[in-house]
């Protein structure tokens, strides 16, 4: 069965870079050959946002199956799965259900004390937990402004 990670939880990341991964996330990846997560900076926000990508070794494993040396990829995603994989960690569960970030992955999404875990689905993100909070009322902002944009539309007698 697919993980399908919800909700956002914050914890304390402590000065070794040890932070415990929510029991709830934890449950998702039961039964994997490798009991941990697996973590790379993410792509998805570009250089504004920095958070941290996390799933199970599953999902990059299928990415890496489907990967053919003898051919090039098309539309340039060649450096993106080189980079993924590049700086992909195995980061394994201690006996409290805690993982160790690298000092760059901490240093990546500026982490000071508490990190949050934010579910989306197949995976989840970890992120410093001040930055977090400015991208969530950013994205409420955002949303807000696309309803406004659509009640006004419809106002209009449009669609």
């Amino acid at each position: 069965m697919a993980a399908n990670f919800r909700g956002t939880y914050e914890n304390r990341l402590d000065k070794k870079g040890r932070v415990s991964v929510p029991a709830e996330f934890r449950q998702q990846l039961k039964g994997q050959a490798f009991e941990g997560i697996v973590a790379f900076p993410s792509l998805r926000h570009g250089s504004k946002h920095k958070a941290l990508e996390c799933s199970g070794g599953d999902r990059l494993d299928a990415m890496s199956a489907s990967i053919d040396p003898t051919k090039v990829l098309p539309d340039g995603t060649g450096h993106i799965t080189q980079l993924t994989l590049g700086e992909a960690r195995d980061l394994a569960f201690d006996g409290e259900g805690r993982v160790v970030l690298p000092e760059n992955f901490v240093a990546h999404i500026g982490a000071s004390e508490r990190v949050t875990f934010v579910g989306q689905g197949p995976f989840f993100e970890v992120w410093d937990t001040g930055a977090y909070a400015a991208r969530k009322a950013q994205l409420f902002q955002a949303g807000l402004a696309e309803a406004d944009r659509r009640l006004a539309k419809l106002a209009e007698g449009g669609q």
